[in-house]
């Protein structure tokens, strides 16, 4: 399929809507299709390959370096989903539900309606604000928080509040193998 360009007997399309959290493992072949926002967080590797890239051309009307050998070396075959059990607890009307616990990573989605406090869990932080606004409080100072905004928490930030009206955030930490 692959010698043949059969990309579309090759891979299967997913329909996605807002709000899906999808864990893609390494050795995947993965595209994200037109008019999709997403937010990535992937393990630390220098390496990434190409197996397809719709025959689109660079400015000066090259098309980009394939790695087809590469891709197929690497790859999952046959792809099995990886299970999603999300778990969520509710503190004070606020939800943290945990999408994925890795080696490398742990991704969170913060549902903030009133005040939440957080301690360090992980050598650092980052966060997404995906919906809403609100405020992150930071030993005594506050950041005004808004749809579209992005934050690290460095490993100097022992604790710090989130506070808001329906403000949604994907927060992810590295996992023990990345720390």
């Amino acid at each position: 399929m692959v010698a043949a360009g059969d990309w579309e007997g090759l891979l299967r399309h997913v329909k996605v809507k807002k709000g899906d959290f999808f864990f893609v493992p390494s050795g995947t072949i993965h595209a994200i299709g037109g008019g999709i926002t997403i937010l990535e967080t992937q393990q630390s590797s220098n390496t990434t390959y190409r197996v397809y890239d719709f025959d689109r051309k660079d400015d000066q009307g090259n098309t980009r370096d394939l790695h087809i050998q590469q891709s197929i070396d690497v790859s999952m075959i046959p792809h099995k989903d990886p299970a999603n059990h999300f778990e969520t607890t509710t503190v004070d009307g606020n939800t943290v539900t945990t999408f994925i616990e890795s080696d490398y990573f742990t991704v969170y989605k913060w549902n903030i309606l009133s005040e939440l406090a957080f301690k360090k869990t992980a050598p650092y932080t980052l966060g997404s604000v995906i919906e809403g606004s609100g405020s992150l409080t930071v030993a005594g100072k506050v950041y005004p928080l808004h749809k579209g905004d992005h934050f690290i928490l460095p490993a100097t930030v022992s604790a710090w509040t989130l506070s808001g009206s329906n403000m949604e955030l994907i927060a992810s930490t590295p996992g023990p193998k990345n720390s």
